[in-house]
């Protein structure tokens, strides 16, 4: 084998590695997503997402924020 072929043989199994890593994150990026996503969801919520212990106390007597400007 001359030095070229060997340079093209390697620069080819490099562009078929390159096609098939993108082939694989093309079909896996979206299931990791939706894995990420319900992850990031039941951390959020462990306690369930009880509002009534969020509730705010009782602030009827406090004035409301300024206006942006105002």
């Amino acid at each position: 084998m001359r030095g070229f072929e060997i340079i093209a043989i390697v620069i080819g199994v490099f562009f078929v590695i390159g096609i098939a890593v993108g082939v694989l994150l093309v079909i896996t990026l979206p299931l990791l997503r939706a894995v990420l996503r319900n992850r990031r969801n039941r951390r959020r919520y462990m306690d369930g997402g009880n509002w009534a212990k969020q509730s705010p106390r009782d602030d009827d007597d406090r004035r409301p924020p300024r206006w942006p400007g105002g």
